[in-house]
């Protein structure tokens, strides 16, 4: 087969092979990234929608805090529900002073309505607009409120409960719906009634029907199968098994179609919320772009047929020229050739336009003719090696490029002012340089307490007036050499686990002394303490670390307090000893031999 047609046939099959694999790796890619896309569309769309819900919610409970501690207002509750005279003076004089203070509230103004319902049928509303039938302490305020499917929820709990969409009994038309929340309400631990938040449903549907799409659909569920909202009438039963955060195809047996969903879940809310979408919408969408693509391919394939055949003749023309040119030329006779006939074998047949075929030819007439003028001597021919040193780019990390960091960001706090900022690189700096130093395991007790207070001021930028410490190590103690980041990971353990997270006034101190030639160290803080299990677990973990029986924990809880320990026993060669107790919150005290000579750094 000649060249020209082996061309051809390479050529077009290789477009061909690439052209489909091209159009398939592009339609699945398309596909993949179409997918993709849904997934973070509508990821996008639960988390607008659950950041929006949980502040709406989070407004009425902090409306219900505000109203409970507001003692005025509860006490104006409960003498208005306590009195019992023919004439109800007090009571009436009661509610109004009750009003007023819902009314005096910023919060209350938010809301469709805030109501305070008793199961006897006595009750208060901001909005006064409501049935003129239905007056408090009524049979009639009774019975509907005694209709409201919340009370018994309610009464089981102190917390407030979130209320599923339902019909506002107090409306004029009784056609107006809200949601909410409602609370159970005590004064002086005896219960006087019901307090509920309540917004219009309309307001709902705004916060969650936050799509792009008429196709797709929004439901929010409770964990006990109530539903707070559907954007779309049909109801579709969803398993429990999905998987929170992905895009999962779900198959309604009811109607037998497939439905593309993206679940999540409002813990704190106990809310299940479901972002779907028919399957068919998605796979037409990609059966159309499958084909879209492969016919692009077949109109790119006829030309390019053509183009290749023209190109494979064009390049393998000279070719073709020279192959006849060197079946002709006579090797065996070439010193015995007459001028003449040597001249016409030397001259060109090729194209210059084929320029390595051109090129070629150049070099066999060169050499033909080296050949004939070199027939006495023997021709060697020595092709010189290109060499190519390729040197790779060494990339370092330079290892202070975190310092350099902290110094463009204090340097932009500076020109802003910020000089908090300032304090805090400085502060964070020097801890890193401190932690990040390894050419000593040991450090001074003075390095000790100012790698630690540079991280109290830290977090002391972070709690403000809500932390507050004190560290106390007499400056004779300061050379001491002890175990580098003895004290700080505790003092961290202490500010992380002492508090749960609540926004209480912390307290912290870190004490040393001497005693009988030990050195004591004590951290100790108000928080809630260790539980007696907890207690009881870290005592014999320590245990067993001073015996030599445990190594790096992996799991549970308090592994940095253990894993601390763990550190601190093999650095000091098992001279440190640990003791941990409760003493209104925790304290953890280290004891280690000291002598006169460990004053020398």
């Amino acid at each position: 087969m000649k060249l020209s047609s082996k061309m051809v046939l390479i050529f077009s099959v290789m477009m061909l092979l690439g052209l489909f694999l091209l159009s398939s790796y592009a339609a699945n890619v398309s596909i993949q990234g179409a997918n993709t896309f849904t997934q973070a569309r509508f990821r996008n769309m639960s988390t607008s929608i659950q950041r929006d819900l949980e502040q709406d919610i989070d407004m009425m409970k902090m409306t219900l805090q505000e109203l409970t501690e507001n003692t005025t207002f509860m006490a104006a509750l409960n003498q208005m529900v306590r009195d019992d005279s023919a004439d109800k003076k007090m009571a009436l004089a009661a509610s109004k002073a009750a009003v007023q203070q819902l009314l005096q509230s910023p919060l209350v103004d938010s809301f469709y309505r805030v109501t305070f319902y008793t199961r006897d049928g006595v009750f208060l509303t901001t909005n006064t607009d409501h049935h003129p039938r239905l007056a408090s302490g009524s049979e009639e305020a009774k019975a509907e409120i005694g209709t409201l499917s919340w009370l018994e929820s309610a009464d089981q709990t102190l917390s407030p409960v979130i209320l599923a969409p339902h019909e506002d009994i107090l409306s004029p038309n009784s056609q107006v719906r809200v949601y909410g929340i409602a609370q159970q309400i005590k004064y002086h631990q005896n219960t006087i009634g019901y307090l509920e938040v309540a917004n219009q449903y309309t307001d709902l549907t705004h916060i969650l029907q936050f799509v792009d799409d008429t196709n797709v659909s929004v439901e929010a569920i409770f964990d006990d199968g109530q539903r707070l909202y559907e954007s779309q009438p049909a109801v579709w039963i969803w398993p429990k098994t999905l998987d929170q955060g992905s895009l999962t195809t779900v198959k309604d047996d009811h109607s037998g179609t497939d439905r593309m969903v993206y679940y999540s879940r409002l813990d704190n809310l106990g809310i299940h919320l479901y972002i779907s979408q028919d399957s068919a919408i998605s796979e037409s969408a990609n059966a159309n772009l499958r084909s879209s693509l492969f016919l692009r391919a077949l109109y790119i394939m006829l030309p390019t047929l053509v183009t290749i055949f023209f190109v494979s003749y064009g390049l393998t023309r000279s070719i073709s020229k020279l192959t006849k040119k060197v079946r002709q030329f006579p090797a065996d006779s070439v010193l015995h050739q007459d001028e003449t006939s040597s001249t016409a074998l030397l001259s060109t047949v090729t194209s210059p336009g084929d320029q390595e075929t051109h090129e070629l030819e150049q070099v066999f007439n060169l050499l033909m003719a080296r050949l004939r003028d070199s027939a006495s001597n023997e021709l060697t021919l020595r092709e010189g090696s290109l060499q190519a040193r390729l040197s790779a780019l060494q990339t370092q990390i330079n290892p202070h490029f975190i310092y350099n960091t902290l110094n463009i960001i204090s340097a932009k706090s500076m020109e802003s002012g910020n000089y908090g900022v300032i304090e805090i690189c400085h502060q964070f700096a020097q801890m890193l340089r401190y932690s990040t130093d390894t050419r000593s395991r040991n450090a001074t007790m003075a390095e000790e307490i100012e790698n630690v207070r540079n991280y109290l001021m830290l977090a002391k930028a972070r709690y403000e007036d809500n932390l507050e410490f004190t560290i106390d190590v007499p400056e004779n103690l300061h050379m001491i050499t002890v175990p580098k980041l003895t004290l700080q990971p505790l003092v961290e353990n202490a500010m992380t686990h002492g508090f749960n997270g609540k926004n209480v006034l912390r307290r912290l101190s870190v004490t040393g002394h001497i005693k009988e030639q030990f050195l004591i160290l004590e951290i100790r803080d108000n928080g809630a303490g260790f539980s007696n299990e907890m207690l009881q677990n870290l005592r014999t973990r320590i245990q067993e670390i001073e015996e030599g029986k445990v190594s790096i924990e992996t799991s549970g809880g308090q592994i940095g307090l253990i894993n601390t320990c763990l550190r601190l026993h093999y650095y000091s060669k098992g001279k440190m000893r640990i003791a941990i107790r409760n003493d209104h919150g925790a304290v953890i005290t280290l004891v280690m031999p000291h002598s006169e000579d460990d004053n020398q750094a």
